[in-house]
């Protein structure tokens, strides 16, 4: 005998779908609408606020507002003999701030691309000198060239290359002493980017380069630079940037001294604010700085484009 069982499912009704009250089209423009705010208010605000500003006359010890002026900033720029001398000294403080880098960061990445304790340990402490804010890494570097107590002072005095004075007092040590200085500070930046990028490269890479019978430094040659010569560039471009805008360390370390022999253009802005309060005038040289850094930009992009 033959039962049949019949089952029956019931079906919950179908909930009408809630209209959003904002169109599908623009729902992704809301999404980013936040951001795009405050990378306006961020960037575009103090940006466009500086470029008319930069076509002002406005001397404050003449007059308390400012009025247009047209070019008469840069035009006055074109003619300012010690501006473009400390625009000079800038880019070599740039090139040089990043040389310097790249010539610390590379060892130091290489030897910590190491699977032990003392590799990870090391690879943390070595962000010490990238964290500890300017001022107490410009005084401190202050004592240690002084040339009564400095140690570092002893020692470059011992070699000959400091005589009984501060090294900071001689014009061309000084502005090779801070420019390693600024190097120093940025190259733990560096180092955790070439570190991220030597343990992304592929073990095969280096098994084939072997099993071709490359030596260790052929590998370093042909598997090890190329594949990190792109991280190399972009963060060199950033801390490039960075440095291109310094103000602080040699502020503190000389005040643009000595004989304007450090004095850049972040120094030659800030002169121009607050001791020949000028600020148009101030506005007008960042406008150049961007510039200029744009176009060099342009040219790093294109360099790691080409590689």
């Amino acid at each position: 005998m033959t039962v049949a069982f019949e089952t029956t499912t019931r079906l919950a009704p179908a909930r009408p779908r809630r209209r959003s009250i904002v169109p599908d089209f623009l729902l992704p423009y809301g999404m980013i609408g936040p951001a795009v705010f405050v990378a306006f208010a961020i960037a575009i605000v103090p940006l466009t606020y500086a470029l008319w500003l930069s076509l002002q006359d406005w001397y404050m010890l003449r007059r308390p507002t400012p009025t247009f002026g047209g070019l008469i900033n840069y035009k006055q720029l074109l003619q300012d003999g010690p501006l473009w001398a400390a625009f000079g000294r800038t880019w070599i403080w740039t090139i040089g701030t990043v040389f310097v880098e790249l010539v610390l960061a590379l060892p130091i990445a290489l030897l910590l691309n190491r699977e032990s304790a003392v590799a990870r340990a090391a690879s943390a402490l070595i962000l010490l000198p990238w964290v500890t804010p300017f001022i107490v890494l410009g005084f401190g570097w202050r004592f240690l060239l002084d040339s009564d107590v400095g140690p570092i002072h002893a020692l470059l005095h011992a070699i000959g290359l400091a005589g009984d004075s501060s090294i900071l007092n001689d014009p061309v040590g000084a502005f090779a002493i801070i420019i390693f200085i600024s190097g120093w500070k940025g190259t733990p930046f560096l180092v955790i980017a070439l570190l991220a990028a030597l343990k992304s490269i592929p073990d095969e890479l280096y098994e084939a380069a072997e099993v071709d019978g490359a030596g260790p430094v052929s590998r370093f040659i042909h598997v090890t630079l190329p594949e990190i010569w792109n991280t190399a560039i972009t963060v060199g471009l950033v801390l490039g940037i960075l440095a291109f805008y310094s103000f602080d360390l040699p502020w503190i370390m000389t005040k643009g001294g000595p004989q304007d022999a450090t004095t850049i253009v972040g120094i030659a802005m800030y002169k121009a604010v607050f001791l020949d309060l000028r600020p148009a005038y101030a506005a007008a040289i960042s406008i150049v700085m961007l510039v200029l850094l744009f176009i060099a930009s342009l040219f790093v992009l294109k360099l790691r484009r080409r590689s």
